[in-house]
């Protein structure tokens, strides 16, 4: 009996079947090897906003209330504390390091880093003369990459007699106004470029009570 071959058209049909299953075949590998990297870069944020949370919340519910001098009011005292609407400046201590020793400058802002906009954190050993660092040298930490945004806002009551207390701010304030008190809650939130994922925290703050002499006439922890 004669054996019959394939047909060159046969053959261009097969091969064009299986170049087509070949080619899905390989975008569903692709699809499922992008996914797992979303994934994975998901759980990466998450985790690095669980950290950020974490050592904010505490260095934050540890924070100096030391004071300097008001160099444009002789006899006046500042905290060392700002807040604009986009970046923190506090002083306080690295959690490994609850004691004098430790006490450091922070600063909290969105930079520019390796793969684009980040929450960064800058630090410096605390000084005698409480003078601000260079922050374009101090020690650098990326906290969580892709947030374009950072947002502040903070709220506070006045102690009593405090001179500024009928002029009091009300409610939250983009950044805070007030130089010689502390608020007693901070509101961060942090947006990526598309402005799609945004997560919002609020931290209560706690002042040191071995952080400075006048540390009765600072409003700080909510109480």
């Amino acid at each position: 009996m004669a054996f019959k071959g394939f047909t060159l058209l046969e053959l261009l049909v097969v091969m064009t079947l299986l170049s087509l299953l070949m080619t899905g075949l390989i975008s569903a590998m692709r699809t499922m090897a992008q996914t797992e990297t979303k994934i994975d870069q998901r759980f990466e944020r998450l985790d690095d906003l669980r950290t950020s949370h974490a050592f904010l919340a505490q260095t934050l519910g540890r924070l100096s209330a030391v004071r300097t001098d008001d160099p444009g009011k002789p006899g006046k005292s500042l905290t060392v504390f700002s807040a604009t609407a986009d970046s923190l400046t506090w002083v306080g201590t690295l959690p490994a390091r609850p004691n004098v020793g430790g006490r450091h400058f922070f600063r909290l802002a969105v930079e520019r880093a390796d793969s684009g906009d980040a929450l960064v954190l800058r630090l410096a050993p605390g000084n005698v003369d409480l003078a601000l660092p260079d922050w374009s040298v101090a020690e650098r930490h990326v906290l969580i990459s892709g947030v374009a945004k950072l947002t502040i806002q903070a709220q506070g009551r006045p102690t009593q007699g405090h001179e500024k207390a009928s002029i009091w701010p009300q409610g939250w304030q983009a950044g805070w106004p007030i130089t010689d008190l502390l608020p007693e809650q901070l509101r961060l939130t942090l947006q990526d470029a598309s402005q799609t994922d945004t997560v919002q925290w609020t931290f209560e703050l706690h002042a040191l009570p071995q952080s400075d002499n006048t540390i009765n006439v600072v409003s700080a922890g909510g109480g």
